[in-house]
């Protein structure tokens, strides 16, 4: 149980928690701040202590706290807050069928209570919860609605939250450049009204759409600035996120030493401020750092300790990833049958969860083992799937990459006409899309050799057709 807290002092744990309610627009942390303000007693120890749990990532422990706060004679406004916090804790353990139930119950009391502030919150978290099971097209409805929302309250701190969740519907669809210009507009904004933690939260997004474009120094210039600024804001948290996000940038550039580096930095400050998650993640990221070194056994250490936690926190998304990172490991010793149970397992999980964009990439990892067993039908067949899932959800970058391993099977096969037209369309778009890095650089250089190899078919000669003959 929390210790007792001097009146009127804001204790850390209702900062951090305020702090990771940024995304959702500042109305939704005034919201909690008057809460554990107003309350007294048990309802405020119970609700301090559901902060408390947050703030180390232990959103399924939180909930039933949370829970507890409820009562008669709430407010709508408060009974708002009280969904949303529910919701975020569910959305962070991959529930998101109940996430969405919560976000949908907090949005209908933010409308009783008439405050344009939760309102625009929980369409927000109502957004975000849909973006992880793919409903691409409502959540930009639900995104799009809560800037209309801001715009007319004339919240500036709201319209950039708004304007930078719509920034990553547009990367999850890997149409990069509308990904760009929304948080080029968030961070306008944020830079307006002075707020330091939106700059670098901004900042950091950019970071990463560079990085899925390829363009490693617009990366590391991005990530570094955000780094800065969280430095400044003594925000602990962002510090070892970004670190994270420096550590991978390296990674891609296969700089590993750096990248090991600056994950470790991550990881300590992750264990110094309890954040579980965050451990996990810097943990898995290790490993596959340790992968890329070809120390397999510390990758799969790295990989084991990161399921463990996730496995604990109830983080299915979390488990599902650290599954396919092991699977990897096992493909690379050449355990194939150990590499396909792992994928299967984290297959099983995103279709559970209903997570699209990653049963598209489990169904692309296992098309890779069949294609290393020889099952050349078999990996087809699974690279098709993903594929489909890809356009269904409109995900061009995944459709890139789907394209190209239907591209490298059809070389493996000889078809070499086929496989010219498959890496054709691959590379278009990658293009279209401004992607950049390790798999449309191999898509161009497979392309240059094939075109070299393959005679250009010669155009046809249209028959020249015969005069009509003339009238005697």
């Amino acid at each position: 149980m929390a210790p007792p807290t001097q009146v009127g002092l804001i204790p850390p744990e209702v900062t951090v928690v305020i702090q990771l309610l940024m995304q959702l627009g500042p109305g939704v942390g005034r919201a909690v701040r008057a809460i554990w303000q107003r309350w007294k007693g048990d309802p405020r120890e119970h609700f301090q202590h559901a902060l408390a749990l947050m703030q180390q990532s232990r959103f399924k422990e939180a909930v039933p706290y949370l829970e507890k706060c409820f009562r008669r004679g709430l407010s709508p406004a408060t009974t708002s807050a009280l969904h949303i916090l529910v919701a975020r804790c569910l959305e962070s353990i991959a529930d998101f069928v109940q996430a969405e139930k919560r976000s949908q119950d907090a949005l209908a009391d933010a409308h009783k209570a008439g405050r344009p502030e939760l309102v625009g919150g929980a369409l927000l978290l109502l957004g975000v919860t849909r973006l992880h099971t793919s409903q691409l097209a409502l959540a930009e409805a639900d995104i799009h609605e809560a800037l209309s929302v801001f715009k007319r309250s004339d919240n500036p701190g709201g319209q950039a939250a708004a304007l930078g969740n719509l920034g990553e519907v547009y990367r999850r669809r890997g149409e990069l450049s509308p990904a760009e210009e929304h948080y080029r507009e968030a961070l306008e904004i944020e830079r307006q009204t002075g707020n330091a933690q939106g700059q670098a939260h901004a900042l950091g997004n950019l970071g990463l759409v560079y990085a899925d474009k390829g363009e490693s120094a617009k990366a590391e210039d991005h990530q570094k600035k955000t780094l800065a600024i969280y430095q400044e804001i003594s925000d602990r948290r962002g510090q070892a996120s970004t670190l994270g996000n420096l550590g991978l940038v390296y990674a891609h550039r296969g700089d590993l030493d750096r990248a090991a580096e600056h994950l470790e930095k991550g990881l300590a400050i992750h264990q110094q401020i309890g954040d579980r998650l965050g451990q996990a993640q810097a943990l898995g990221n290790l490993g596959l750092v340790d992968f890329e070194r070809g120390d397999l056994d510390r990758a799969e250490e790295h990989l084991r300790m990161a399921l463990a936690i996730e496995q604990k926190l109830g983080d299915r998304l979390g488990e599902a990833a650290q599954l396919e990172g092991l699977g990897t490991a096992y493909s690379q010793r050449g355990q194939l049958d150990s590499a396909e149970d792992h994928f299967k397992k984290a297959l099983a999980i995103r279709e559970e969860i209903d997570n699209r964009p990653g049963q598209a990439n489990a169904l692309g990892n296992l098309g890779r083992v069949y294609r290393q067993r020889g099952e050349l039908n078999k990996a087809e067949e699974h690279h098709k799937r993903a594929l489909a899932i890809h356009q269904e959800i409109g995900n061009k970058l995944g459709q890139g990459n789907a394209l190209a391993n239907l591209g490298g099977l059809a070389l493996e096969r000889d078809q070499l006409q086929a496989a010219l037209h498959l890496l054709r369309q691959a590379q278009a778009v990658y293009q279209q899309i401004g992607a950049g890095g390790a798999g449309p650089e191999s898509v161009g250089r497979a392309l240059e050799r094939l075109e070299a190899a393959t005679p250009a078919k010669p155009k046809r000669k249209r028959p020249r057709k015969k005069p009509p003959p003339k009238k005697p």
